[in-house]
């Protein structure tokens, strides 16, 4: 490997397949394709109240649950708007998918079909503006949709994505790599540099602390989670606990609001139970009035159970009370940090439950956790720039919803996996991912 310390410079949803033959010959996915390619989409298009819309980007499509796209932006009546954007064939399918109550879609900015018309008043979004395909496309007479190839989306239709890839494709594979890896020691440069603003205010095992359960929340739990560490100090978790793991989990669930009221709770960690939470979690209730979260600030809808709160909080007690995990881990490595001190380290976080078929911290949300907090604690404080030698050791994390579009947008969906290959190199397709807006 290149040695990359300091980085160098360098320039440069939900798929919803549905079709009703009878009428259209074309599926939604169809006009996501269409609303995703600067080539297919209309410029400018109309509202169903007769203004010009100019869309100035038309959002990250969203694999996953919630909208087609996020993050658009958008000009109307001499506004500049930022919003989500859901697209059906139909206006009548924003209520037929059930939209309406469903608070996934509270920041859709505009709604987009096929065919015109107006979904009834009171049921979108306020200010949410309705757009209508079908008149435009109809004027052109060499628009077909055999045409379009859905399979070959997202990976294109974007112009600047498309000379990103082209600019990848004529590097050799070992540029590729270098280049992938100067990304990934900038992100980890940058992560950093706000932890060691935070320890700054807050300690360093604070940093520590806050950043694991900020890992723990994962995607969706992630704000709600840093928020719970804040609420609920460490060394006051410590000091009110005894260092008892029963109790400091007992009352991280007091202050997260989710002490559960059933008794047979499957979340619960084996020899847990709800009532011996609330026995142990009361004598401290009145200390957190005003400091507690409440439950409703969790998203379990779509939460795996391996990455349940209830869960993850019982990783965060036992590395709360045991003398073999954050200690460790603010022992700064001899330097460079050999591949068994990063190995010590994973070890540490790793928490297996021995009574189900889940881990409560896994082998991949460990290097996941390491490379987000722990690494970049180690490099706020090392007096000299890491070497190669760590560059290397880094433990990698599972290709996600967001790096992988970072890839396909890099260098197309047919892509070698050996050039993702190791945590560094990730950690680069999430830094192009952040800069380039992939």
């Amino acid at each position: 490997m290149t040695h990359l310390y300091p980085p160098q410079s360098f320039s440069f949803t939900s798929l919803i397949h549905e079709q009703d033959p009878a009428w259209d010959p074309f599926t939604e996915r169809h006009l996501h394709c269409i609303w995703f390619d600067d080539r297919l989409r209309p410029h400018p298009l109309t509202s169903a109240d007769g203004e010009e819309v100019r869309i100035l980007h038309p959002g990250k499509w969203n694999q996953e649950k919630g909208p087609d796209f996020r993050d658009a932006e958008w000009e109307v009546a001499g506004c500049r708007c930022r919003g989500d954007v859901e697209i059906h064939i139909r206006p009548i399918d924003w209520r037929v998918h059930g939209h309406t109550t469903d608070p996934e879609y509270q920041n859709v900015g505009l709604h987009v079909t096929y065919h015109p018309g107006e979904v009834p008043s009171g049921e979108l979004p306020a200010g949410c503006v309705e757009l209508s395909l079908k008149a435009q496309l109809d004027r052109r007479s060499h628009f077909f949709f055999d045409a379009i190839d859905p399979t070959a989306y997202p990976s294109r239709g974007d112009n600047h994505r498309e000379g990103l890839r082209a600019f990848f494709a004529d590097q050799p594979e070992e540029e590729q790599a270098r280049l992938l890896e100067a990304a990934g020691v900038e992100r980890l440069r940058r992560k950093a540099l706000r932890f060691l603003h935070k320890a700054r205010t807050v300690g360093n095992e604070q940093a520590l602390y806050s950043g694991l359960l900020r890992g723990l929340g994962y995607k969706h739990n992630a704000d709600v989670a840093e928020r719970l560490a804040t609420a609920i100090p460490i060394d006051l978790l410590r000091s009110l606990s005894q260092r008892n793991v029963k109790t400091a989990y007992a009352i991280l669930l007091g202050v997260s609001g989710l002490i559960p009221d059933e008794p047979g709770n499957s979340h619960l960690p084996q020899g847990a139970s709800a009532r011996e939470c609330w026995d142990l979690w009361w004598p401290h209730q009145a200390r957190f009035l005003g400091r507690a979260l409440q439950s409703n600030e969790w998203r379990m809808d779509g939460c795996r159970p391996g990455n349940h709160p209830l869960r993850r909080l019982w990783a965060a007690a036992k590395w709360a009370c045991a003398s073999n995990t954050l200690e460790a881990m603010l022992t700064l490595p001899a330097q460079p940090p050999t591949a068994k001190t990063i190995r010590k380290t994973l070890t540490a976080l790793i928490l297996p439950d021995p009574d189900r078929g889940e881990a409560f911290v896994g082998p991949a949300r460990a290097g996941a956790l390491f490379l987000n907090t722990v690494a970049p604690y180690w490099i706020s404080t090392f007096d000299a720039a890491p070497d190669d030698d760590f560059w290397t050791h880094l433990p990698s994390e599972p290709l996600n919803s967001v790096s992988k579009r970072a890839g396909n947008a890099m260098f197309g969906p047919d892509i070698h996996p050996r050039l993702y290959r190791g945590g560094l190199r990730r950690q680069g397709l999430l830094q192009f991912h952040e800069d380039f807006g992939l």
